[in-house]
């Protein structure tokens, strides 16, 4: 049965190419996207499962509560692991990672390079964390002091193809030796490190008691525990932790403390802690996964609305079948295999479309992965292409076979059948859901669209363009700025020079502290509150606008001790009436700046503090003096920037050597905080682009069926003195009429879903009506568009022939 059905198959695809190319082109298409998306969301939604412990790994989140709000943190203290451990005799062990502070210079004879993820890290992360090891010991690897574990693109920048052990590299501060090289690990894992240094290195001492720092946090914690731990009890492990050992510190007046845990799996997904390390968003897993169904299933209408539509082709090959024997059973199996064959075609054609996509267009830049079909791990991604291939065909040829299958055979040899009222609205219906699709990702993109602009034009409260940012390595590089500034000022193109501790202005760390401050009532209290170390003119370059007050000045000697400039949204909270001299810890406020972005616009602008720099570095260990940072800020003029780094990069080679001269834009930085909505935007435009052009494929072959089955009627019509464009509309008409039923539907839809999406920030542009109405006229334009060529030409013929059409 299956040859011969086979058979008819080749047979009607020979004879219908049109219908056959239509078919097989939507589906193909629709294929390769989901495809495409369905191996991004395996790669999402398999990060750390590399982890063969993956299932007791658990990392530790502080959460601190104060009167004035809580805060989640996705560091702790270095003491919380090993407290931890010592008081719940269930877990198993700890590991601790302490992050870079910023990036870290190693150096090889004349190879230097500079890394931003290097760690410091228990001597039992090979233990806990999956590694493939390429050289070396990891029981032994973290042991010293002074052993360092690479990774294996690490060990080749150094020192090629050759087996590294033994060797040592040389950071600013110390000399490490190589004791194991591990495999790169993959992408799709949350903490990823090309380098880990023994934790014993920056360890407390065993002389400090580790509940003196309990309220200190920077350090990822990742607990092992049993299989059966029962994770929701932990609560009580947090309350009788913080009972024992931080109940009765000072810092604990105001402020109360409880930790939990986050699968290792799940922590890609949960952004909601603070110094949390990049991760995702559920909206977008969602939304890919939304894309793709819809893809398939426009395709999907696609077909069934071709096969019903040519039913009355089909309707003596049935009637004849059924007279010779053929029951529906087997009908429907042969319009089912019809289906999947279509489908298996389609699967074909869709490889090799995903393999031209992610070779030779930037996609897998906009999706921020490297994606590739991967065959050689095995046959499970073939055989699940293979059954997503069949669930395609069986989904898009059920209502067909079954439609067709029940054609009666006598009314089929006689006259032949006539398209059923039910039938048509059926394909009305399914023609609607495709452009209720189309009109919604067409809404959703323009949106998307619009809040960005919005992101870009709107105010931060300081100047962004030609604001550049230098980072400074090391004490001795720091020491040399007076000498550094005399240099440019002496330059037309630079137009202001400062200084800054931190990039907490740009989207990056600030800091965070608890202080008393005096309240509007004159009375100390205990605050929570951001921070930022900054040099002379920092306002000025900047272009942040005072509102009271006055800046630092270093004239004033009164500046030189504790002074601060806070924001407006921190007079706010506290209350004040006359922010001038009001007291913070043992100083006093000098000036109050006008409310700035320092985060995203994803979030609201909370209260801020800004002081001068305290960094004393002729007082600073020798061990430590080469590890200090600051970043210059500097304000150019922007006509001939090539020049201006040029000159830069000529100076810092002169007063520091020993580093590589790197910069970044304030305006590139801020633009990185809004990298995935603006994937995510440009995602979607190329995805309702594909669905576009699957409906119009559709409507173009309905087109062509409909204005075949309507040639007496046009010439009829064109006899009786209908026009060309008068025939168009006529046969445009009831698809203008769903396109502008799907894109009533759609408004509503995409406008709730935007809506949502719009929440996540803080600042956002409004949905106004323009855009739906803009949505509704493109689909419409193209819908018209397809079905008026199909039509023209009929529409333009000779009607006599029209009249002797058979």
């Amino acid at each position: 049965m299956f040859k011969s059905s086979l058979k008819i198959t080749l047979r009607n695809l020979h004879r219908e190419k049109m219908y056959a190319v239509i078919n097989i082109s939507g589906l193909a298409i629709a294929i390769a996207c989901c495809l495409i998306l369905g191996l991004y969301l395996r790669d999402e939604l398999t990060y750390d499962h590399h982890n063969t412990k993956r299932d007791k790994i658990f990392r530790v989140v502080n959460e601190f509560s104060m009167h004035d709000g809580v805060d989640s943190f996705a560091v702790t203290s270095v003491s919380l692991g090993p407290l931890l451990a010592k008081d719940d005799p269930e877990i198993e062990t700890y590991v601790r990672f302490q992050p870079p502070r910023g990036d870290v210079l190693f150096r090889n004879d004349d190879k230097t390079y500079y890394w931003n993820d290097i760690y410091y890290a228990d001597k039992n992360v090979f233990d806990v964390f999956s590694h493939e090891i390429i050289y070396g010991d990891p029981e032994t690897a973290l042991v010293d002091q002074t052993s360092i574990a690479v990774s294996e693109s690490f060990a080749r920048k150094y020192f090629g193809d050759k087996n590294p052990i033994g060797e040592t590299i040389h950071s600013e501060d110390s000399t490490y030796r190589i004791t194991l090289v591990f495999a790169d690990l993959p992408e799709n894992c949350h903490l990823r490190y090309s380098a880990l240094i023994s934790f014993a290195k920056v360890d407390l001492p065993e002389a400090v008691p580790r509940e003196r720092v309990l309220f200190l946090v920077g350090i990822y914690t990742y607990l092992v525990v049993p299989d059966d731990y029962d994770t929701g009890a932990f609560s009580e492990v947090s309350d009788a932790f913080f009972e024992k050992h931080m109940s009765k510190m000072p810092q604990a007046e105001n402020t109360t403390w409880r930790c939990w845990l986050q699968p290792l799996t799940y922590t890609h997904f949960q952004n909601e802690v603070g110094y949390d390390l990049p991760n995702s968003n559920r909206f977008y897993i969602y939304g890919f996964a939304a894309v793709a169904f819809f893809i398939l299933m426009v395709a999907c209408i696609n077909y069934m609305n071709l096969a019903t539509a040519r039913a009355t082709r089909r309707a003596k090959e049935v009637g004849m079948r059924k007279i010779l024997g053929a029951n529906r059973v087997r009908l429907v199996c042969q319009f089912l295999v019809e289906s999947v064959f279509f489908s298996l075609i389609s699967l074909l054609l869709g490889l090799v479309l995903v393999e031209v996509a992610l070779s030779l267009t930037p996609l897998n830049s906009l999706l921020g992965k490297t994606l590739a079909l991967n065959f050689n791990h095995g046959l499970d991604l073939f055989g699940w292409m293979l059954v997503f291939a069949l669930g395609v065909g069986l989904l898009a040829g059920i209502y067909p076979a079954l439609y067709l299958s029940a054609i009666l055979p006598l009314p089929a040899l006689v006259g032949g059948i006539q398209a059923g009222k039910g039938n048509i609205r059926l394909r009305q219906i399914l023609v609607l859901i495709q452009f209720v699709i189309t009109v919604g990702v067409i809404a959703c993109t323009l949106l998307m669209a619009l809040q960005m602009r919005y992101v870009a034009q709107k105010s931060l409260g300081f100047k962004k363009e030609s604001r550049l940012i230098i980072p400074l390595q090391g004490a001795d590089l720091i020491e040399k700025l007076p000498t550094i500034r005399k240099e440019l000022q002496n330059r037309s193109d630079i137009l202001g020079i400062s200084t800054s501790q931190s990039l907490g202005f740009v989207g990056g760390d600030t800091g965070n502290n608890v202080l008393r401050v005096e309240n509007s009532s004159g009375v100390m209290e205990e605050t929570g509150l951001k921070w930022m170390q900054i040099g002379d003119d920092f306002l000025d370059v900047m272009g942040m606008e005072i509102a009271a007050g006055r800046d630092f000045s270093k004239k004033l000697l009164t500046d030189i001790g504790d002074t601060f400039i806070v924001n407006e949204a921190f007079v706010k909270k506290m209350g004040w009436s006359d922010p001038l001299g009001k007291r913070i810890d043992t100083g006093r406020v000098i000036g109050v700046v006008k409310d700035f972005h320092f985060a995203s616009l994803h979030s609201p602008i909370e209260p801020f503090v800004l002081m001068r720099i305290t960094l004393d570095t002729k007082n600073l260990p020798n061990n430590r003096r080469a590890e200090v940072k600051q970043f210059f800020i500097l304000n150019i003029s922007g006509e001939d920037i090539p020049g201006t780094l040029s000159f830069l990069e000529n100076i810092f080679a002169e007063f520091d050597p020993k580093h590589p001269f790197t910069f970044t834009f304030v305006d590139d930085s801020l633009n990185k905080l809004y990298l995935s909505e603006n994937r995510l935007m440009k995602l979607t435009g190329f995805f309702s682009a594909i669905c576009i052009f699957i409906s119009c494929l559709g409507l173009f072959g309905l087109a062509a069926f409909t204005t075949e089955k309507r040639t007496k009627e046009i010439g009829i019509r064109k006899v009786l003195g209908a026009s060309t464009v008068q025939i168009i509309i006529m046969l445009s008409r009831g698809i203008l009429l769903i396109v502008l039923g799907g894109a009533v539907i759609a408004s509503f839809l995409s406008y709730y879903a935007m809506d949502e999406w719009l929440t996540g920030f803080a600042y956002h542009t409004d949905i106004d009506l323009w855009v739906f109405l803009l949505s509704a006229a493109v689909a419409a334009i193209v819908a018209f568009g397809t079905v008026a060529l199909q039509s023209f030409k009929t529409a333009q013929s000779n009607p006599v022939n029209a009249l002797r059409y058979e």
